[in-house]
């Protein structure tokens, strides 16, 4: 696959949901899709033409691994996480919370999983981008969501 295969699944000015995944990816840097998450959150977040949004659920996830290791990795994480240019994060509110649980009872995904769709659906958010292949039986219950697997644009 391309860079141009990403270009075409994330068209400019569509704002994004990032899952964790995704985060991850970014941050370790050491994943067969770290690459095509790079250009996601460096190419498309950083320069604005994609708007990323995030579950606080993902900060929690994401700080895991960081509070393990120590300080300067915990420092990096929350750098990203607190004022990378062109990302937020949403905190969970009644309608993503009733909205998780809805996915939940209709598709059995996880409560986490459930969340970080349920977040991109209420916020009307169209895209969400993940690495969890599970999700497409999930995304597809959602007509409104489209959902841009990493995996399927490697290797760049």
């Amino acid at each position: 696959m391309s860079r141009a295969s990403l270009e075409t699944a994330i068209p400019p000015a569509t704002p994004i949901v990032l899952d964790t995944s995704v985060v991850l990816a970014y941050l370790n840097g050491n994943e067969a899709v770290s690459p095509a998450a790079s250009i996601v959150v460096d190419d498309f977040v950083r320069t604005a033409r994609n708007e990323a949004t995030i579950s606080a659920l993902t900060v929690t996830e994401t700080l895991v691994r960081p509070f393990n290791v120590g300080a300067r990795e915990l420092a990096t994480a929350e750098a990203f996480l607190m004022h990378f240019p062109g990302l937020q994060v949403e905190d969970i509110d009644y309608s993503i919370a009733r909205e998780a649980g809805r996915l939940r009872a209709s598709t059995g995904l996880s409560t986490p999983d459930a969340i970080i769709i349920a977040t991109a659906s209420a916020r009307e958010i169209p895209i969400v981008v993940a690495n969890d292949e599970h999700w497409a039986k999930a995304v597809a219950a959602e007509p409104s969501l489209v959902l841009c697997h990493l995996d399927a644009h490697v290797p760049i």
